[in-house]
């Protein structure tokens, strides 16, 4: 019953922060209120809080006045930073008891993540025999949890960036899939199998360095090169080549881990990668997903967060303007965490590091 109710998905980055409101059913969707609201420099960095009472000003500036709609309610689903979480997907051995899991999960845990297990939140998922463990820092999740209440939301789960991508971005049809979530800092590379996670992969070859290789290879500052990225990309025509060579360096080491995991995959089932869907600011780079497609020889596309959901409100004359401006990719995570907030049992039906029935909340 709780969650007929409405719930807020909240996504927050480096860089910005974006709310969806959902109403109707998790089969029919239809969005009720959207937002967006870019930070300043020096408020977080790499998902690590610097500046708690600019945080607080600007979440709650946007709740208050979304872009679209109304928000009429306070509370929320959240995905952590992915670059603050640590994942790891391992099988049950034979002959184990179910009440001996969660010692084994603590052990992996403790063999796995950098951090000591007192300092870490944990939760995890068994299926099939499988299970996907997720720790993420205390302190992170604290210091999140203290600009909620002084923000008066209530949070009902928190969840991982790379889950809420998935419910957004993959139908429900397809088999394995991996979901290059390109972004300003990091790239984050999730394969899933029937929407489980089975594999996340990071690395720094990024927005940012994408802008910082043309500014040192041009002799240009930092402001126009961004702009040169954005407009140009990796068109192979403009200058003979010279923007798209100094990118094609970078982007051809995403690739390589694309590669390794498709190696990685085909050795271990059998399995070749169907198709890739990108995410991220980054994922708009002009040219990127056909050469990609080209280099990889299989299906590459920016991902729809709108697939499956009623977007009838931004038709409404007083927003049709407005509409044409948005990037939808930009809302993926946070539309992820408002799917989820549909769903009847969604306290209880993936990662939660809020469920009361964490396995957890004793050890910790």
């Amino acid at each position: 019953m709780f969650f007929k109710k409405q719930v807020l998905g909240l996504d927050i980055s480096d860089y910005s922060i974006e709310v969806i409101s959902l109403g109707g059913s998790i089969q029919s969707p239809r969005l009720l209120a959207m937002g967006r609201k870019v930070l300043k420099p020096g408020i977080i960095e790499d998902g690590l809080i610097l500046n708690e009472e600019k945080l607080e000003t600007a979440l709650k500036e946007l709740i208050e006045n979304p872009k679209f709609g109304k928000i009429k309610t306070n509370k929320i689903i959240f995905a952590l930073p992915e670059s603050r979480s640590y994942i790891h997907i391992f099988k049950l051995p034979e002959k184990l008891i179910k009440k001996e899991i969660p010692e084994l999960v603590k052990s992996q845990a403790s063999q796995t993540f950098p951090h000591p297990l007192e300092e870490l939140y944990l939760d995890y998922q068994e299926e099939n025999n499988e299970v996907l463990l997720i720790g993420v820092p205390q302190k992170i999740v604290n210091d999140y949890l203290e600009v909620f209440r002084n923000c008066n939301l209530r949070p009902v789960v928190l969840e991982i960036e790379s889950l809420s991508l998935g419910r957004a971005l993959i139908p429900d049809e397809e088999k394995l899939v991996l979901i290059a979530d390109i972004g300003a800092r990091t790239t984050n590379l999730n394969v899933f199998d029937q929407k489980k996670l089975r594999l996340s992969l990071s690395n720094p070859i990024a927005g940012n360095r994408f802008t910082q290789a043309l500014s040192k290879k041009l002799n240009i500052n930092s402001q126009n090169a961004e702009e040169l990225k954005k407009k140009i990309g990796l068109d192979p025509k403009f200058q003979n080549g010279r923007i798209f060579l100094i990118l094609q360096k970078e982007v051809q080491l995403i690739i390589e881990d694309i590669n390794k995991i498709e190696r990685y995959f085909k050795k271990k089932t059998g399995q070749n990668i169907e198709k890739i869907i990108l995410a991220g600011g980054s994922a708009a780079l002009p040219h990127l997903s056909e050469y990609l497609a080209d280099n990889l020889q299989r299906p590459v596309a920016i991902g729809d967060p709108w697939g499956r959901i009623n977007i009838d409100i931004l038709k409404r004359k007083e927003y049709f303007k407005k509409a044409l401006e948005i990037n939808p990719i930009l809302y993926s995570t946070a539309i992820g965490t408002a799917l989820r907030g549909l769903d009847k049992k969604a306290e209880t039906s993936g990662i939660n590091f809020l469920s009361k029935g964490s396995r957890f909340t004793n050890y910790l």
